[in-house]
């Protein structure tokens, strides 16, 4: 549903100094640059029930983004149409989720998941966007409505205000949607 006409690409550098194209919607920017490393195998289950969250005790040194959870969201539209919730827990484990519920997005080649610093901003004219730096969390599956990626490296994030789920294509990158956390 975004208007691609809309849109205007911005040249960055990636965090191995490549040039990453970036599309934008007027001032704000719906890319990320991963700056943690990436499993090569995340962890990824479909279709699958959804364990309930639980209250088990955190470790005195948890980061700041463990010290938010539980946080929930619901998807915005950027690039195409994208609809959904998104909740990030902690489990009985220790280990850290997202949760996307009733998702729905457009269809892209390589479709991933993005954790960001900056909150999720409208323009003045709709347009959503946040910053362009981000924490990749995974791929994930533009047909499956309900999907738990593990969040590796959780206890090392800095507080996290979006998550956006980014068509990793160039050479324009454009993110599809994202959800405000809180």
């Amino acid at each position: 549903m975004g208007d691609m006409g809309r849109m205007r690409a911005i040249r960055g550098s990636g965090a191995l100094g490549l040039p990453v194209a970036v599309a934008v919607a007027v001032a704000v920017s719906g890319c990320t640059v991963a700056t943690d490393p990436v499993p090569t195998s995340p962890t990824t289950r479909t279709n699958a029930p959804i364990p309930s969250a639980s209250t088990a005790p955190v470790s005195s040194a948890v980061s700041e983004f463990e010290q938010q959870l539980p946080l929930t969201g619901l998807f915005v539209s950027q690039a195409t149409e994208t609809s959904g919730t998104a909740r990030i827990e902690r489990r009985a484990d220790g280990s850290v989720w997202v949760i996307l519920e009733d998702f729905d997005t457009g269809e892209g080649s390589d479709l991933r998941l993005y954790l960001k610093e900056d909150p999720l901003l409208q323009d003045a004219e709709g347009h959503w966007g946040s910053a362009e730096d981000g924490y990749e969390i995974a791929s994930i599956d533009p047909m499956a409505p309900t999907q738990e990626i593990e969040v590796r490296g959780a206890s090392d994030m800095p507080a996290i205000r979006t998550l956006t789920v980014l068509n990793y294509v160039a050479p324009d990158f454009p993110a599809f949607g994202s959800a405000a956390l809180g």
